[in-house]
């Protein structure tokens, strides 16, 4: 009975903050989620953007900005986990294998995802060691965000690639300078690419992130990204 009184009461508050957030949010935001924290009487709540708020337990309070946590003398930021779960939680459900252009390790050991562009300077650096990020075991899982926007050339030329009949050669031709026929159609994803990019906080090129959810902006040489990853 006691377990039970003690599970109702943590519903019942989760109610509580949920109305009351609810309540002072801006028009088209609402309370996603919510879950204890881990400081005892502090609740996580998920508003729908990357960094989430915290919230008293009657709902009266609550704060936006990073929480740390100490531990074995050294910070921890929580809040930086809580982002890079939410950004996987939102990659998981709005890409699949369709989406990608996959340059795969053969001894997988790391598969990350790279927002990238074909005209961009470091993204050419990185996809020019594409095999020794391989060779490293880590698989590349490509998307497209054009940096130019989505009327530009930029935008064009990374299409084609999402078009072609041989996607992996096609990028590679452009990112290696090359203007192979451009070949553009109706199905592909790269304009949802793009948006989920400004949606998870994505401003420049290549952007890798792990499979943990974690942003590692710009160009990493494959054995700093290696050791990251680790």
């Amino acid at each position: 009975m006691f377990f039970l009184a003690f599970s109702l009461d943590g519903i019942a508050n989760e109610t509580e903050i949920v109305t009351k957030i609810n309540q002072v949010l801006p028009a088209g935001m609402s309370v996603k989620g919510i879950k204890q924290s881990q400081v005892d009487g502090l609740f996580v709540v998920d508003i729908g953007d990357l960094q989430p708020i915290y919230a008293s337990k009657d709902g009266n309070f609550f704060l936006y900005g990073e929480m740390y946590a100490i531990k074995n003398g050294e910070l921890l930021n929580t809040t930086k986990q809580e982002i890079s779960l939410n950004r996987k939680a939102i990659l998981d459900s709005e890409l699949s294998e369709k989406d990608f252009i996959t340059f795969a390790a053969t001894d997988e050991k790391h598969v990350i995802t790279v927002f990238t562009d074909v005209d961009c300077g470091y993204c050419r650096k990185f996809h020019g060691e594409i095999e020794d990020y391989n060779a490293q075991g880590i698989t590349v899982n490509y998307v497209a965000f054009p940096r130019s926007g989505l009327e530009s050339e930029s935008y064009n030329k990374i299409v084609s690639a999402w078009c072609s009949s041989d996607p992996k050669g096609t990028l590679t031709a452009l990112k290696e300078g090359r203007d192979p026929a451009l070949k553009l159609c109706q199905d592909h994803p790269v304009e949802d690419h793009y948006l989920l990019g400004q949606r998870i906080g994505i401003t420049g090129t290549p952007a890798i992130i792990s499979s943990s959810g974690d942003l590692l902006p710009g160009y990493l040489p494959p054995m700093e990204l290696l050791k990251k990853l680790n």
